[in-house]
Formats: structure tokens, C-alpha cells, sequence
């Protein structure tokens, strides 16, 4: 029996947790020509959404083409991707490579291999070092090789890395005064560090201030995430009380990525045993063994942050709170109050943690269950 969670990559068709509303909204935004900007922590879905959105608009016939700013090491390195980005979206209409270069004087195409060593064209940069004007020439290409009567929508992720390549504000800058003068492309801005791509499109200091719509991807509805559960163990001949599968979406605290996670573990729990219904000692082994997967992955997270950092994830994993007064600090031995407001900003910065009205979250739900886990040791 096929297991029917699917987690770890990009999921869509019937895998997809499905975001039926914002999805339809960003259509529409992207539809009217506009640009989105797309907030949210690590593992709430916001690649797998932005696929099924490109999907759903190459099938209208849109040219789409993405980049992960995390694969991309330099300057001169998203030149070079994100014109063979560009190249293979607008090629089955752009026609011969000369037309490329008419457009792209400082990149040259060569054929290289893939990752399965099949021929692949690519572009390298003729001079030594990228700079403004290679940068712009490339953020032009995609307005010059759409053809007419056609659109393109370009998604970036992980788009705040790019204050990462070098050029910093520059890079902002110069992208904003090509692309807002584009008509036939749109674009997508996704990222997991909500914090600082919050501040890229909310700051007025910033060149994207007001540049495109924004959404943010919060966890979905608790009874929509259950019916999920309940619907994927159906596919495979399984029945789940709601109860019990309630019980699985508040274990992980209704992220879809640790849904799809404990789903699989505990399909792996009951197949082959014979039963055609989970019980609550599945669920059980199913956490053990998806918090045992997981561990090492968050001990390392968890020991790359300062020493301050991990006492205030500690203590809020413990006891959440936004107010750090004396008593707290003392209670659960964090420093000074303008040291632990350092390790506060930080941890927002790299969304370690999530602001509420009535208290700071760590945005990982078993990232709490590892700390807490210590705290008993």
C-alpha cells in the first residue's frame, strides 16, 4: 500500500494542502498584472502553493519561470541562472540563441550538462565580475524576450537572500527601476524570513516599499487541516476517528509540512498490521518516530543560535510571554533586559519566533517539544 502523505519537497495534485482562497487571490493579483509578495515561516507550503499557482498559469498559457536565491553563491551566479531561466521559459518563442545575444551583450551561451548529463544550454558571464550593468541588462531580458500578447510571471524565493549578493540596497534598487516599468511580466516574491522580507515591502526607506501585493500564508483552518488527515487516510483504505485526527494537527501545531510528516510515520504505524483503522498508539509511534527523524536537524538549529538566544527560546518554549520583566528573567535565568531585547530581534530576524498579541512563539512546534523535552532532562 502506497503511503499518501507526501512531505520533504514540493507537493501538488491531491498531495497539495490545499490553500483554495489565497491561491484564487494571487491569480487575480498576478492576472491584473500586478506582483505579489508572499510572507511566511519555514514548512506552512509556500513553494508548494506558488507551484500550483505557476501551474495553474502555464495552462492559460503564461510563461513562467522560478529561482531559489538560497542556490544562487554570487552576483555573478544569478546573472547567469536567471538569464538560462529567462531562455528557457521565452525559447520555444524567442527562436534562435542570436536573439538572445542581441538583447544580452555580456553573457555568453555555451552547452554544458545537466544534473543527468544531458546536453543544457548555459550562460556565462564574459567579464571576471558582475556589477549594475550586467545586472540590469538580465533583469531586462524577460520584458524583451516575452513575445507579444503573451505574459510572464517570474517567481523568486527566498528573495531577501538577495541583500546577500554583494551590491545589498544597490541589487534593490536597480531591480525595482527595471521591473516597474515592465508590462508583460509580473513577479512573485516568497520568503521564510518573514521579518526582513516584511521590511523590504513594508519600509518606506526600502526601493520595494509598496511594489506588490502582500499576503501572508498562516497556518491553515484546524478543521480544514484534520478533514486532510482523515481524507488522505481514506485514499488509502484507512479510516481515522476526527477525534484522533484532530489530535495528529495539534500535535504539530498545524503546520502542513509536520501534517504531511506525522501522517506518513503513522501510516508506516498501521501498514502491514492488517488493520483498516488508526488508533491513538499509532499516532503515538508515528510522533516518536518523526520527532527521532527530526532531532538531529533541530539540535543543530538549535545550537547554532548564541547562548542568549537559546536561554529566551528556552524560556518561551516553556512559559510564552511578550513581557520580559525582572521576575521572568530571573525565573528562567535570561541576562540583562537590553540583552535579551538583542536575542529578541535576532530570533525575529531569522523566525526562530512569531509575534502575537499576547506573547512571542517559537514558530517551529517541534522545535517546543525538543526544548521542553531538555528541560526535563
Amino acid at each position: 500500500m502506497r503511503n499518501p502523505f507526501r512531505y520533504g519537497r514540493r507537493v501538488k495534485g491531491e498531495s497539495f494542502f490545499d490553500r483554495v482562497t489565497i491561491k484564487r487571490d494571487i491569480l487575480n493579483v498576478l492576472d491584473g498584472g500586478n506582483n505579489v509578495v508572499l510572507f511566511g515561516p519555514r514548512r506552512y507550503g509556500k513553494s508548494s502553493l506558488v507551484g500550483e499557482v505557476l501551474s495553474d498559469l502555464q495552462e492559460q498559457g503564461t510563461l513562467c519561470a522560478e529561482i531559489n536565491m538560497m542556490d544562487v553563491a554570487s552576483l555573478n551566479d544569478f546573472v547567469s541562472r536567471y538569464a538560462k531561466i529567462v531562455y528557457r521559459a521565452t525559447a520555444p518563442f524567442a527562436g534562435a540563441v542570436n536573439q538572445v545575444l542581441g538583447f544580452f551583450k555580456r553573457v555568453s551561451p555555451t552547452i554544458g550538462l545537466d544534473s543527468e548529463g544531458k546536453p543544457e544550454l548555459k550562460f556565462e558571464l564574459s567579464s571576471t565580475k558582475a556589477g549594475i550593468s550586467a545586472l540590469r541588462d538580465v533583469l531586462e531580458l524577460p520584458e524583451k524576450l516575452c513575445p507579444e500578447g503573451k505574459r510572464m510571471v517570474i517567481a523568486l524565493d527566498e528573495f531577501q537572500e538577495v541583500a546577500e549578493l554583494g551590491l545589498k540596497v544597490q541589487f534593490e534598487r536597480t531591480m525595482r527601476s527595471v521591473v516597474e516599468n515592465q508590462e508583460k511580466v509580473s513577479y512573485i516574491y516568497l520568503g521564510s524570513k518573514s521579518h526582513m522580507l516584511q521590511r523590504m515591502f513594508a519600509s518606506k526607506s526600502r526601493p520595494f516599499y509598496n511594489s506588490a501585493q502582500k499576503f501572508q500564508l498562516d497556518r491553515p483552518p484546524e478543521e480544514e487541516s484534520s478533514a486532510f488527515v482523515t481524507e488522505r487516510f481514506k485514499s488509502v483504505g484507512l479510516s481515522i476517528s476526527t477525534d484522533l485526527s484532530s489530535k495528529m494537527v495539534d500535535l504539530v501545531g498545524n503546520v502542513p509540512y509536520y501534517i504531511q510528516a506525522l501522517g506518513s510515520w503513522t501510516f508506516n504505524a498501521v501498514n502491514g498490521t492488517g488493520r483498516k483503522s488508526v488508533t491513538p498508539q499509532d499516532v503515538e509511534e508515528g510522533f516518536s518516530a518523526l520527532y527521532a527523524a527530526e532531532r538531529i536537524l533541530l539540535e543543530n538549529t538549535f545550537q547554532s543560535y548564541s547562548e542568549s538566544q537559546r536561554t529566551l527560546l528556552l524560556a518561551l518554549a516553556t512559559e510564552p510571554t511578550n513581557r520580559f520583566d525582572e521576575t521572568y528573567r530571573n525565573r528562567h535565568h535570561l541576562a540583562s533586559t537590553s540583552t535579551t531585547n538583542t536575542a529578541l530581534k535576532r530570533l525575529l530576524e531569522a523566525s526562530a519566533i512569531e509575534p502575537t498579541t499576547s506573547a512571542y512563539l517559537l514558530a517551529d512546534p517541534l522545535m517546543v517539544h525538543h526544548l521542553k523535552t531538555i528541560a526535563l532532562d
